[in-house]
């Protein structure tokens, strides 16, 4: 699919231009494939009902049956798998080709792959994964950054609490229409949502499990009778995040961390084979962000405290300042615009193409660094370790930029029921990735879901019966 023109929603509030969201760019299509594909169905099924009645033995009835490919549908229902590898770059595989990668190369070939998935900002973790699952923005979906203030909850740093999130999320979605959903630590997951769970969950996060316990569970979950198995499971799996985080995404650690857990796909995908699942089944490997080299720090909070002013700053790329005292918001203004390479917001000014005007989460003061610049650097002796790294040349990696920016850029490969072979899509929205399961699955939705099935991504394939058992 030719590439779309797309306008940074940073350069439309720049140039002060109408703001152009992504969601306004590519237009969303009507669910009309959809309804037609309900009413097929419901039309085979009302032609069984009269075969049925009419039929003199059983013989008759049981071709009835046979005949109809949504009997079989019914017997073998469809399955999605959708794993999330953090922070990786939709470029890595080209990046990196001396490192052995079968498991994502074999999407290349036998599956679809997008250009690049387009994240939500800022382009953080946080905010990417339930962007995912909500299939809206941090505006609408309340995950606004990774640490952020509500005025009235308090203090949000990387909360497993689902109560925080305000748009339901994929795995609520699937369970309210009957779909069994398990999760492995994806944001968001690893409490009730307003009173509603999942049959499988995998809590609380541990940072130290590795991706083969992650594929143990998803096989034993495989194993289960058909009747009791989950159809849709989502799973966060490491990416490449930490590496390219402390040595830069050029580095020998990124190709190394992309490699172990590349033996683990791989894994993964050997057990599908063996299981005949590919007719019911398909794969999704997505990511939250890029990652590009970490520039200096400007300091912000610093600049603020020199000029006596009293205030929470929140973010290292997109910071959210809350003042102490609304009468500084002249001077703290004053204070951020002084600095190089930002842009300054009013919470009551920033640009709607943003999607980040919270009613309680948006700071006082929006201030955006320019890439590669951060506003903040690790506090203490590590943020010292840090500085004096840099100086010597050493690299860090750092996201949460302008989601146009290729470097920003996360991964969508799809292999299974679903996906062409060899099919290339183009650009992708993260907002996407939730309705796309959903019309897999064949079911609506989450409730609060702004995006579109992707094109390229169609569950038109009809799952054989006898791969269910296995």
């Amino acid at each position: 699919m030719k590439e779309r023109a797309m306008e940074s929603p940073l350069q439309a509030a720049q140039f002060n231009a109408v703001p152009v969201t992504l969601a306004q760019v590519v237009v969303p299509k009507t669910r009309l494939l959809k309804r037609n594909l309900a009413m097929s169905l419901t039309q085979r099924w009302s032609v069984i009902v009269r075969v049925f009645v009419r039929a003199r033995g059983i013989r008759a009835c049981v071709a009835a049956v046979l005949l109809s490919s949504s009997a079989i549908v019914f017997a073998c229902p469809p399955t999605v798998i959708l794993l999330s590898w953090d922070g990786l770059r939709h470029d890595y595989v080209r990046l990196h080709p001396e490192v052995a990668l079968p498991g994502l190369a074999r999407f290349a070939t036998e599956g679809a792959v997008a250009e690049r998935l387009i994240p939500v900002f800022p382009s953080n973790t946080f905010p990417g994964h339930v962007s995912l699952a909500t299939g809206t923005y941090p505006d609408r979906h309340g995950i606004v950054d990774n640490v952020f203030l509500d005025r009235e909850r308090g203090m949000y740093r990387y909360s497993p609490d689902a109560g925080w999130l305000d748009a339901e999320p994929l795995w609520i979605a699937a369970e309210r229409q009957g779909i069994p959903a398990a999760t492995y630590f994806w944001v968001g997951s690893e409490t009730d949502w307003r009173g509603q769970g999942t049959r499988f969950r995998e809590a609380p996060f541990d940072g130290d499990r590795p991706e083969s316990a992650k594929v143990d569970r998803i096989l034993d979950w495989l194993a289960l009778a058909p009747a009791e198995r989950p159809r849709l499971i989502m799973s966060y799996w490491a990416g490449a995040d930490g590496a390219g985080h402390l040595h830069g995404p050029d580095s020998a650690e990124v190709r190394e961390a992309l490699e172990a857990q590349d033996q683990e796909l791989v894994r993964l995908l050997r057990a599908l084979d063996e299981k005949q699942a590919w007719a019911h089944t398909t794969l999704l490997v997505v990511s939250d962000h890029g990652m590009m080299v970490r520039g200096e720090s400007l300091e912000l909070g610093a600049a603020l405290e020199a000029a006596g002013i009293q205030a929470q700053v929140f973010g290292a790329t997109t910071a959210h300042v809350f003042l102490n005292d609304l009468a500084d918001l002249d001077r703290a203004e004053q204070t951020a615009r002084a600095l190089e390479n930002v842009q300054v917001f009013r919470r009551e000014s920033v640009p709607p193409a943003l999607r980040l005007h919270h009613p309680t989460r948006t700071g006082d003061l929006v201030v955006l660094a320019e890439p590669p610049f951060t506003l903040d650097r690790p506090a203490g002796i590590e943020g010292q370790m840090m500085m004096a790294a840099q100086a010597l040349g050493r690299d860090f990696g750092m996201h949460g930029y302008d989601p146009a920016l290729p470097d920003m850029g996360g991964a969508f490969l799809a292999l299974g029921r679903g996906a062409t072979q060899g099919a290339r899509l183009g650009l992708v929205r993260q907002i996407d990735v939730a309705a796309t399961v959903a019309g897999l699955l064949g079911i609506d939705p989450p409730l609060q879901s702004e995006g579109r099935a992707i094109d390229g991504i169609a569950a038109d394939q009809r799952p054989t019966p006898e791969s269910c058992s296995r």
